[in-house]
């Protein structure tokens, strides 16, 4: 089995490739081998390297995560390191700034005369933009409170759950109609990865997280976030470019802690005799 240091270096080192290489790659695709209605030009063969690419990551994935511990508690990862929870901060302030503009004009990122019920989609897309709003302000305060090493409440990232969510409805609704599903698949990846990374990450408040599936969402949302900025980058939305990178950098907040927490690993507790005293935890690192 390999060791624990160096597992969790193979994974940062095959988030890095897989997210570099499927931007340029996607960015490619985008530029020479999708047709204006989304279908692939003759003797296309881009799709087959994301595909490929993508499969051997995430088999890769479960493959270097099996020997990492499975460690459950919120002090353990999320205490005080200033460079982790700036990265949080800042990630926290591009969705507040992304969202604000999406308020300032009026706007959403789906349109509701695709939908069925074009009064339900309606009423979802006012409601995304603020509550994207409350959940930037929810990362900010878990944010400061690890920094102060106070242990946050779940809901702080139960509410940016929600609003990841919503935001993969509304955004699935505009998707849905387009008939090549190479305009929105990394998108669509992204969107489902993001919001299951941020649901795992709020079981480490209960101190019931599961690290080794957490991870796994988080790194696999760092590599579909930088895939799907190629598309970002090509609708020149800048509202949807600040939240899209909003997501990457809260999601390397999560793997990065996670792969690296405070102090070294903990071996399982082993069992003692009757009428023996328990030795006493290690403290946790400052």
């Amino acid at each position: 089995m390999k060791k624990p240091d160096s597992t969790r270096w193979y994974l940062l080192i095959l988030t890095f490739v897989a997210s570099v290489m499927g931007f340029f790659v996607r960015r490619q695709q985008l530029a020479t081998e999708l047709l204006s209605d989304g279908s692939l030009a003759a003797g296309s063969k881009l799709h087959i390297v994301l595909t490929a690419m993508t499969v051997v990551m995430i088999f890769a994935f479960i493959g270097l995560l099996l020997p990492l511990k499975q460690d459950s508690g919120w002090r353990r990862y999320f205490t005080s390191s200033y460079i982790p929870n700036a990265l949080l901060l800042l990630g926290a302030a591009l969705l507040l700034l992304g969202n604000g503009l999406l308020l300032a004009q009026g706007t959403s990122s789906s349109t509701a005369a695709w939908t069925q019920s074009p009064a339900v989609s309606q009423a979802l897309n006012r409601l995304t933009p603020p509550l994207g709003v409350l959940a930037a302000v929810c990362l900010a305060i878990f944010a400061v409170l690890c920094l102060l090493q106070k242990k946050p409440s779940p809901l702080l990232y139960m509410l940016a759950s929600v609003y990841l969510i919503l935001r993969l409805i509304v955004r699935f609704q505009d998707w849905n109609v387009d008939p090549s599903i190479h305009d929105y698949a990394f998108r669509l990846l992204a969107a489902i990865c993001c919001m299951l990374g941020c649901f795992q990450l709020a079981g480490f408040s209960f101190d019931r997280g599961h690290r080794r599936i957490c991870l796994f969402w988080c790194l696999c949302a760092v590599v579909f976030c930088s895939i799907s900025a190629a598309d970002a980058l090509k609708s020149a939305r800048l509202d949807e470019m600040l939240i899209d990178l909003a997501m990457l950098l809260i999601m390397i907040f999560g793997s990065v802690r996670l792969l690296f927490p405070n102090g070294p690993e903990t071996s399982a507790p082993v069992a003692q005799p009757e009428g023996s005293e328990s030795p006493e935890p290690p403290a946790d690192p400052e």
